[in-house]
């Protein structure tokens, strides 16, 4: 066994121990055990609930979650900024029993998006603009292939090979699920973010959405640019690897995005 190995191997059993601890202890994760492919901190971290207002956003990485949630905290009032949005709000581990009880009354939803177009905006957004996520990612493939910026097909073969859940913002989205799918009561596509962002409002809040600014990172385009970096051997290999992605969530595998 190399020392890489036994490494991921050592990780591997912190999480499980992890896991196993917080799905004990916290009443939420007693309720809805977590047993999906990321660490539970990275999942729970990205959930935002309001008990006063009886809601639970389950926000997924490049589903323009900075959107929603900084949304959410200027309807509730307060600063709408990216930073502060993501954090105030409460999260699955700091709810009481009674809380947990009371989710049945809440209304829950989540945004999802293709596996085509989300894998390319998270490649466009993280690795090519060499933010922190890209650290792992630049050094396993460049020792690879030799190369200080992989292309998209060459990504797709470090997910393949090791990277799938070293990162949320292109792990499954099945994963980053606190709640069985069937559960929620609301189930939004980015890709009709418009409409979805009205119903939300209306819904909670009683008025359409009208809020003309825009939040988080700037758009990947990553609809656009499908043809531009999708190889059969990429496509092949996100069809593959999110498989329960488009069979969840109901997108089609041959589409072109």
């Amino acid at each position: 066994m190399t020392l890489a190995q036994y490494d991921i191997g050592l990780l591997n059993g912190v999480d499980r121990a992890v896991k196993g601890a917080v799905n004990v202890a916290c009443p939420f994760y007693r309720r809805y055990p977590y047993r999906g492919g990321l660490w539970i901190s990275e999942v729970d971290m990205r959930v935002a609930i309001d008990p006063a207002r009886r809601f639970l956003y389950n926000r997924l990485p490049k589903n323009a979650n900075s959107t929603v949630t900084s949304v959410l905290r200027n309807a509730v009032g307060g600063s709408a900024s990216q930073k502060a949005a993501k954090h105030a709000f409460t999260r699955p581990s700091r709810l009481s029993r009674a809380q947990v009880d009371a989710l049945d009354s809440y209304f829950k939803f989540v945004i999802v998006r293709d596996p085509y177009t989300r894998t390319l905006s998270a490649y466009l957004d993280k690795i090519v603009n060499r933010r922190r996520q890209a650290k792992r990612p630049l050094r396993l493939v460049g020792k690879r292939y030799g190369t200080d910026t992989p292309s998209f097909e060459q990504f797709c073969e470090y997910l393949a090979w090791t990277g799938l859940y070293d990162d949320n913002h292109w792990a499954p989205q099945v994963d980053g699920l606190v709640l069985p799918f069937a559960q929620f009561d609301h189930v939004g596509r980015f890709e009709q973010l418009g409409t979805e962002l009205n119903f939300v409002s209306e819904r909670l809040f009683g008025v359409a959405y009208n809020d003309p600014r825009q939040y988080g990172p700037a758009s990947t385009r990553a609809a656009e640019l499908v043809d531009r970096h999708y190889t059969a051997k990429a496509r092949s290999i996100v069809a593959k690897l999110y498989r329960k992605d488009f069979e969840t969530f109901g997108y089609d595998t041959e589409s072109r995005t």
